[in-house]
């Protein structure tokens, strides 16, 4: 235990120094073309919202606009920016993508998808999935991370009772205490249902009284058959009805959830949508034989697998990276020679 824990530190402190080196070098790409080692990569998206409404968004969940733009401009120089209808395929035939190929993904329908990352993508004529909650759709209703993130940002009270029978009281004001609160507050909603997290959130709101509402940011779907009949770059996909992980629920449950998902997105648009993603990448093997039987071709989702798709990937477990909110190390993070013990140096 003890030498495995020097070893973790090591690689902690040493390990994305050399990743980098043997990256720029070219001894990570000598050795994936002497092991012919060629895959795809599935980049995931959130909200790519300019300055003018990213103040409202958690972070984990953003890349800034420009930020966007540039990644996109790198993607054109670099790599083959194909759909994923199109890699499902491929896997689907027996082959493993060329080297470079590159899947763009969005979860969870913000509006910014349409009026900002919309324009870029066609600009380049790159597909693209998005992957939609249909309840939030629906409702044009934000996502629950982004009320909790502004509901804490804007807050004009600084004292927040949170457990059962509000018994833990912790001050905001204490960044260490904020920190330790926000992270129990997501990780309650996260696998709350509808009714109670919509319990749990006016909850949070009537304690903390923020001082600004936050604007809409999701799409409705009138904005989605906007984006369909403005831009030929997307396609749509499932993402459950109320953003729900469905480990969290039974297997009935869950298959109630896929079911309408599809159905529901057929109606509104008349679009068949092909491919699932599960939120929070959560999964199981029960799931995703639900998944086959559904109709979906392909699911996004699970973790601490090597996120290079092969011939070898399941099409319902497919691995996806977050793109980061900065240019730095882009290159590296989605380098499919980056992969078994080089992406292991900087997991």
């Amino acid at each position: 235990m003890f030498i495995k824990t020097i070893k973790q530190k090591i690689r902690k402190f040493a390990g994305p120094g050399l990743q980098r080196v043997a990256f720029s070098s070219g001894i990570m790409k000598l050795f994936g073309q002497i092991k012919k080692a060629n895959g795809a990569i599935i980049l995931m998206y959130h909200s790519v919202a300019d300055a003018s409404q990213d103040r409202w968004i958690d972070k984990n969940n953003h890349v800034p606009a420009d930020i966007f733009a540039l990644q996109m401009d790198f993607l054109s120089k670099n790599k083959n920016v194909v759909s994923l209808d199109e890699l499902i395929s491929t896997i689907q035939q027996g082959k493993t993508p060329e080297s470079g190929t590159v899947v763009i993904t969005f979860d969870d329908g913000y509006l910014d998808n349409m009026t900002i990352a919309a324009p870029i993508l066609d600009k380049y004529n790159f597909p693209a999935t998005l992957f939609l909650p249909c309840g939030y759709i629906d409702r044009g209703e934000n996502q629950w991370i982004d009320q909790v993130y502004s509901f804490f940002k804007f807050r004009s009270k600084h004292i927040l009772k949170w457990g059962t029978n509000k018994n833990v009281s912790y001050d905001l004001k204490n960044q260490q205490e904020f920190q330790i609160a926000y992270n129990e507050v997501c990780s309650n909603l996260m696998t709350s249902g509808k009714e109670s997290r919509n319990h749990l959130l006016t909850e949070i709101k009537n304690q903390l009284q923020p001082v600004e509402s936050i604007p809409r940011l999701t799409m409705n779907w009138d904005d989605v058959q906007t984006l369909l009949s403005d831009y030929t770059c997307f396609n749509l996909g499932g993402h459950t009805i109320e953003h729900t992980d469905l480990t969290s629920v039974t297997l009935d449950e869950a298959e109630i959830e896929l079911r309408n998902c599809a159905e529901w997105i057929k109606r509104e648009t008349s679009y068949t949508a092909n491919n699932f993603s599960f939120c929070y990448g959560r999964t199981s093997e029960g799931l995703r034989h639900l998944i086959s039987k559904s109709g979906f071709n392909s699911a996004c989702g699970g973790d601490g697998i090597d996120p290079i798709i092969t011939n070898k990937t399941q099409p319902y477990r497919l691995p996806r990276i977050a793109a980061p909110a900065t240019m730095n190390n882009f290159d590296l993070l989605i380098s499919t020679y980056n992969t078994g013990r080089w992406r292991k140096l900087n997991p």
